[in-house]
């Protein structure tokens, strides 16, 4: 069991009075919350409702909009280099898998972390200490008999597992994870669930969106609920996933029941 120090205390991530808007819609308004180091955390909600958005401020690839009273702090940062952020947080997005090109091999793929492009040229420009970090990543996430195949071609598992490969060879501290089990059968779905929770064990934090209360990690400790843009409820998970708050968020009857450390889920009987 992991003990808990000072260092897991300190925020990392402070949302202050947090709007954005996309399209002239506004998506997330007045958004208040610290994330601090120590922190397994769920962050559930419907279709639409801004998940998605709130991690894509943690990448810089969307802007809050500017108020006098409004900030994002970043490890006590403003304004922060993209490249410092994706050194201290690793990153996988569902839409991930739809920018790489035909031709591109699962190696180029996990290489990509370091440059950011998936183009098989930088494979080459690798120092020998990153090309022991890709090594290492590729024997821990079992892509050896794989690793020279293209990427498009292999199943949905072997692509989850080659992207949390690529965003980890930075060793970060932080995982951030849009919809992980996404379209993952029962059991690339159960396997990835082990992995992470190894991850969790080697004091990597990980905020992670999901809408499949079976997919939830066991060693989640925070549940942070979004509805219409707003966070609406957030605390332990033993505190807000029940049926009456989960049948709330998603306007709809259901039980919700733990077993074995897992949740689930299933229709009221009328």
């Amino acid at each position: 069991m992991r003990i808990e120090s000072r260092e897991d205390l300190k925020t990392w991530a402070s949302f202050k009075n947090i709007s954005v808007y996309l399209d002239q819609k506004k998506i997330l308004s007045n958004i208040n919350i610290n994330i601090k180091h120590g922190e397994n955390i769920l962050i559930l909600g419907p279709n639409g409702s801004g998940k998605s958005t709130f991690l894509k401020l943690l990448n810089r690839s969307i802007y809050p909009i500017t108020k006098k009273d409004s900030s994002l702090k970043l490890f006590n940062k403003e304004n922060i280099n993209i490249w410092d952020v994706r050194k201290r947080i690793g990153f996988l997005f569902k839409e991930m898998e739809g920018r790489v090109n035909h031709g591109v091999k699962l190696y180029d793929l996990i290489t990509s972390g370091f440059s950011g492009t998936f183009n098989s040229r930088y494979s080459k420009l690798l120092s020998e200490i990153e090309k022991v970090k890709v090594d290492n990543l590729i024997n821990e996430w079992e892509l050896n008999n794989i690793v020279n195949n293209e990427f498009l071609s292999l199943s949905d598992g072997e692509k989850r597992r080659a992207l949390l490969a690529r965003a980890l060879v930075y060793e970060p501290d932080i995982l951030i994870l849009d919809e992980p089990f996404c379209n993952l059968d029962i059991k690339s779905s159960f396997i990835l669930n082990q992995n992470l929770n190894r991850l969790i064990e080697q004091s990597i934090n990980i905020l992670y969106v999901t809408h499949n209360l079976e997919s939830i990690l066991p060693k989640t400790n925070r549940v942070i609920l979004i509805k219409e843009g707003k966070i609406i409820k957030e605390g332990n998970p033993n505190e807000i996933i029940n049926s009456k708050i989960i049948s709330d968020l998603f306007k709809i009857s259901i039980n919700v029941v733990k077993q074995d450390g897992y949740w689930r889920s299933y229709p009221v009987s009328i």
